[in-house]
């Protein structure tokens, strides 16, 4: 049986330890894309059916399989499905005007498929609700504008979480002061 002298015995626990640190930090610095805002607003209510459908992304989405479909939530309908235009991080779909004239009050679901910027593909959802009458129009400029600012201080909350950089900083750290830690014990050891 070979004996490793202790430097190199610390090297390999240093390089485990850094191994294992970024195994269990990987998966956060590499989130995927998430909906931080759109027309309409997730959770909004709107008076009109919208003639296009556009969720804003936290990164880029890729080119590549990329679709939005619109379903209502009282039956699971789905109403269409198409592949959406991309700008930057801006993700549009047109509605089919057969769609919006014949569109039912209610809730909706705008359903989504895309190509995170990270490469992975990333599924998600959010809602809105149709009110086509004038108590509507009255929430519109009232109540549903807090509803359309709690859903955007939503996403605002959602993204201002710790950057990947600050993520991974941090793991850097840690390593650094095990490694030191491992180092002075065998020191101390000797």
């Amino acid at each position: 049986m070979q004996r490793f002298p202790w430097r190199t015995q610390c090297a390999l626990a240093a390089a485990g330890a850094v191994a294992g640190l970024a195994a269990i930090g990987a998966p956060t610095a590499l989130a995927h894309d998430s909906v931080i805002g759109g027309d309409p607003e997730n959770a909004s209510v709107v008076s009109e059916f919208p003639d296009s459908i556009t969720l804003e992304f936290s990164g880029q989405p890729k080119e590549g399989f990329n679709t939005v479909a619109l379903s209502r939530v009282s039956d699971g309908e789905i109403l269409f499905t198409g592949e959406p235009e991309l700008n930057e991080r801006l993700v549009t779909v047109d509605v089919p005007a057969e769609v919006e004239e014949n569109a039912e009050p209610g809730e909706y679901q705008v359903g989504f498929q895309i190509i995170s910027s990270d490469g992975h593909s990333t599924k998600g959802r959010t809602t809105f609700t149709y009110e086509p009458t004038a108590e509507a129009d009255s929430e519109s400029t009232g109540d549903g504008d807090a509803t359309v600012d709690a859903a955007s201080e939503d996403a605002a909350t959602q993204d201002s979480g710790m950057s990947a950089g600050v993520l991974i900083g941090i793991i850097v750290a840690v390593v650094a002061v095990l490694g030191v830690g491992i180092v002075l014990i065998g020191r101390k050891n000797k």
